[in-house]
């Protein structure tokens, strides 16, 4: 699905430029002829690339089912949420904003129980559709643990665990989940599935729930940051849109079999660009 080439080569040039300072983006180096806006053009010629590379994957898709554009706009959220939280030290994922609001780690620990749980509904809604006996009642608590993937035990310590922790366990079920629902089709859309809720919502409501939770939450994030003393940097600021842009290529790349020999052509490109700016604020 996703091309591993081109999300490394990101994730590389993100490494080394988020801890860049202002005043080092603006060390001199040339991208053809470009030769005044410092390092930190490094940052718009790579967002514009991937740009790029998205507008020509769309013009060789076929068209996107319905479940296929919900998983894009949820990936891109995801990928939004990321780059919110990238570089955040454990101690200041712990801090407390003020009297009675939860610090980053604990709305991460909500974030991620969500997505088990809207997961465990859109997964026992189309068992029950797909099956032919799908039922309005709630889920059976004991179906969770294998809904979940995870005994009560492993969920309890996953939630208990340092926000690192959750966020590599994230990084594993992102992809899954967009994998395991690319198969739904325009049809079972329309069909219901059962939460805690009294409306028994359509399995599209349930899908567009990822993308939405993630909205509400990464605002809550960033209010945080910014009340702990954590507002982003420029290099910050420009990763976001980075990461939005490698979003939008992968959107493309959801439920497609095509050629991504341009994924990792352009990873190479990112890489060798990487490596110059190394060099550039080694010296």
């Amino acid at each position: 699905m996703f091309n591993s080439e081109l999300v490394n080569a990101v994730e590389k040039f993100t490494a080394l430029m988020l801890p860049v300072s202002e005043k080092e983006l603006e060390r001199k180096w040339t991208w053809k002829d470009h030769d005044e806006e410092g390092i930190r053009f490094a940052f718009f010629v790579t967002i514009q690339e991937l740009r790029q590379l998205a507008v020509q994957l769309t013009s060789h898709n076929k068209p996107l089912t319905q479940a296929h554009h919900v998983l894009g706009q949820y990936h891109k959220q995801y990928m939004d949420l990321q780059a919110a939280i990238l570089g955040l030290s454990k101690e200041d994922s712990e801090r407390v904003p003020s009297e009675g609001e939860w610090p980053v780690r604990q709305v991460y620990k909500h974030i991620l129980g969500a997505e088990f749980g809207f997961r465990a509904v859109i997964r026992y809604a189309l068992e029950g559709h797909r099956a032919g006996q799908w039922k309005p009642e709630q889920i059976p608590e004991s179906e969770y643990p294998r809904l979940y993937g995870l005994s009560e035990s492993d969920y309890d310590d996953l939630m208990k665990s340092p926000l690192e922790e959750m966020l590599t366990f994230h990084r594993k079920m992102h992809p899954q989940i967009i994998q395991e629902f690319s198969s739904i089709t325009d049809e079972e859309m329309d069909l219901p599935a059962a939460f805690w809720e009294e409306t028994r919502f359509p399995i599209r409501h349930r899908l567009h729930r990822f993308e939405a939770h993630f909205i509400q939450h990464t605002v809550q994030i960033d209010k945080t940051l910014a009340s702990i003393g954590c507002a982003p940097s420029e290099s910050k600021q420009l990763t976001r849109y980075l990461f939005a842009a490698l979003a939008e290529v992968n959107a493309n790349l959801i439920g497609e079999n095509i050629s991504q020999e341009s994924c990792s052509q352009l990873a190479k490109h990112i890489t060798s660009r990487a490596e110059e700016i190394k060099t550039v604020l080694e010296k």
